[in-house]
């Protein structure tokens, strides 16, 4: 019996997992490490490691907390380079003048409803566009990682178009001070509404308190650097310093020699334990026919239409859709042939939580009189939600799989019908 315990325990510690995880990063950072001496080429990588293991490899973003930049010409390139279930990567290379400073909040996500973009030291920087998994990561925002310089600089990223399948980030372009801006890197951070609750845009030109903010259950709290309006002729400098109490939190820029940058930075409250889940589309309601098509060369095999958007398939291949969040519930018309001699199965999931009668059966023998068959299906969604479909179509069957983008990501057969011999 203990023997049985003692294994159970270990089972248990085996597979404790994490699902989200923080910290600050300061080995950039010559106060902490009088080696860091970032400039003309220097480079150093270093890895953090998260306080557990991860069950799958999650997605990780940092945010500037803390910057102290040479004036004139400076340039440093800053980038994940790997990412594991226990631990990241981090690289800085200095190109010229010298980083005193690059203190990093760094979080660590293992969930399918935040999506994660990287576009780490982008040379010649221009507006640019991302594809997104998710078609319901419908919200986001932008954080600085990178830059160089070869004079002043003012300039905002900013999303500026946000679709089910691409995001695009658009950079201000102020004539005299734009072609100095040399290079940036940013990190694109999208989900679902209920991922981020944005505080808004604060544009500081000096001296900078933010006031009591309200702690938020269940989130994180991020400072996310979107913009400069950068002179050029002192140090670039912003510290953030956090006063918290058991339910408000406050920061100022801190101030050492001369104020803070001119900048602009967005407050943000990103959740890591999210109530809104996402489930594949049931079918509640189900109509079939039967019929004799009196010549079947020239009909298609399969052939499937969408019913409020009109999209129709009928060759053979590979297909993705995704139906709007509007459009409920979702009407199909599906018809087929059925020649002599063949018999013809499909199944419709009828209800995801059941352990059984999962789904509706059907199978026909097919005969002459009686060789087309129709399905008219009805599916319903939990919530509104974009449904992301894929749609496959060969010679003997037809396939529609669901994706669903929750914690993880699975794909659910909502439809599956076959063409067999009797």
């Amino acid at each position: 019996m203990k023997k049985f315990l003692s294994l159970s325990i270990i089972v248990n510690v085996i597979f404790s997992y994490i699902y989200y995880d923080t910290g600050l990063f300061q080995n950039f950072d010559y106060t902490i490490d009088s080696s860091f001496n970032c400039r003309n080429g220097y480079s150093k990588t270093t890895t953090i490691t998260f306080s557990n293991s991860f069950e799958n490899m999650p997605q990780v973003f940092f945010t500037n907390e803390y910057m102290d930049y040479e004036k004139a010409i400076l340039g440093y390139k800053l980038s994940i380079t790997t990412i594991t279930k226990t631990s990241f990567t981090v690289q800085i290379t200095c190109i010229q003048q010298r980083v005193f400073v690059a203190r990093l909040r760094w979080f660590a996500i293992d969930d399918q409803r935040i999506e994660v973009i990287s576009n780490f030291n982008m040379d010649n920087p221009d507006d640019k566009t991302f594809s997104i998994k998710n078609p319901n990561a419908q919200t986001g925002f932008v954080v600085m990682t990178s830059i160089q310089y070869a004079g002043p600089i003012d300039f905002l990223l900013e999303i500026s178009s946000i679709t089910t399948n691409s995001v695009t980030v658009s950079i201000t372009k102020v004539a005299g001070k734009f072609t100095n801006l040399k290079q940036v890197g940013y990190f694109v951070v999208v989900g679902i509404q209920e991922a981020f609750i944005n505080l808004g845009l604060k544009s500081v030109t000096g001296a900078f308190s933010s006031g009591l903010i309200t702690i938020q259950p269940n989130r994180w709290f991020a400072i996310a650097l979107q913009g400069l309006n950068y002179p050029n002729t002192k140090n670039m400098r912003i510290k953030a310093i956090f006063t918290d109490t058991a339910t408000t939190k406050s920061y100022t820029w801190g101030t050492w020699v001369e104020i803070e940058t001119p900048n602009s930075h967005s407050q943000i409250w990103i959740l890591y334990q999210f109530t809104t889940t996402y489930k594949p589309l049931e079918c509640f309601s189900i109509r079939t026919s039967r019929k004799q098509a009196f010549d079947l060369t020239i009909l298609p095999t399969f052939y499937l239409q969408l019913v409020q958007t009109n999209q129709i398939y009928f060759t053979n291949g590979n297909y993705e859709y995704v139906v709007d969040k509007s459009i409920t519930p979702l009407k199909m018309n599906i018809q087929m042939k059925c020649e002599n001699g063949k018999k013809v199965q499909a199944e419709f999931n009828k209800c995801n939580a059941c352990s059984i009668q999962k789904t509706y059966s059907f199978t026909y023998n097919c005969f002459n009189q009686m060789n087309y068959i129709g399905f008219f299906p009805l599916f319903q969604q939990a919530f509104q939600q974009y449904n992301h479909l894929k749609i496959n179509i060969q010679s003997s069957s037809l396939e529609i799989i669901n994706v669903v983008y929750d914690q993880v990501i699975t794909e659910k057969t909502i439809v599956k019908i076959q063409i067999l011999n009797q």
